[in-house]
């Protein structure tokens, strides 16, 4: 069904109007009457048709949502993970590369401090949202008197010190983190120093388990070497 279709059957209903009032046989009068009841029938169904399917567009398009605005457009959210410190009495300075920041708006780059974290949020740079969270920081710091500067291609937070105590670590994890390391080294190292022997086979066990089947094989063959050697060396539990 289309507009055409039914300009079609006009032009046709017409013709057939003017020859059925120039006709003079009765016979010819009466079939061209029953085709234009014909044409009439169908030029309404066309029409008919027509006018449903163009209410059907118009409410189809009444339901669709509105085409999004430029800021409704979705944005990639990136999360930002690497970054430098350093600090003075007053201040943890952290400094986080973020490229082309300078070109947003000084209101897109946000930082959200609390007394033990905080978020930076750059929003809408090349059409990217960037996101930089730090939690469970070493010392509390002062939301207050925390602030944030954007450089070019790198944004500095300044975290506001409670007391002008020298932080070893950004966060609490890594401070645990390093002392779980540190101990470790420090029981390895009395281990070593009380029994030398038990050192070395701690450190050959450990290329033995880490080792694949060659270095098994040959780490084997010299202990058994030295044991046949000296007489005197404890077994190892390695396998053949």
């Amino acid at each position: 069904m289309s507009q055409q279709t039914i300009d079609n059957l006009t032009l046709d209903l017409e013709e057939l109007k003017q020859l059925a009032n120039t006709a003079k046989r009765s016979r010819v009068q009466q079939l061209l009457s029953i085709d234009i009841r014909k044409l009439e029938t169908d030029l309404q169904h066309q029409k008919e048709l027509l006018a449903a399917k163009e209410k059907e567009q118009l409410a189809g398009g009444a339901s669709k949502p509105p085409a999004p605005l430029p800021g409704d457009v979705k944005r990639y959210r990136i999360e930002l993970k690497e970054y430098a410190w350093d600090q003075s009495d007053k201040f943890i300075k952290i400094f986080v590369t973020v490229n082309e920041v300078q070109q947003v708006p000084e209101e897109s780059v946000n930082v959200e401090f609390t007394a033990n974290s905080f978020n930076l949020l750059v929003s809408n740079l090349n059409n990217k949202d960037y996101i930089f969270t730090v939690n469970h920081l070493l010392n509390e710091i002062d939301p207050a008197k925390s602030y944030r500067k954007v450089k070019s291609d790198m944004v500095a937070i300044y975290l506001a010190k409670v007391e002008p105590t020298k932080w070893t670590h950004m966060t609490l994890t890594a401070k645990r983190l390093q002392d779980m390391k540190d101990e470790r080294m420090s029981t390895s190292t009395k281990d070593s120093e009380a029994d030398p022997s038990s050192g070395l086979m701690k450190m050959m066990q450990q290329l033995y388990d880490s080792g694949d089947p060659d270095t098994k094989r040959m780490i084997n063959k010299a202990w058994h070497e030295s044991q046949n050697k000296k007489g005197d060396m404890p077994n190892m539990p390695f396998i053949p």
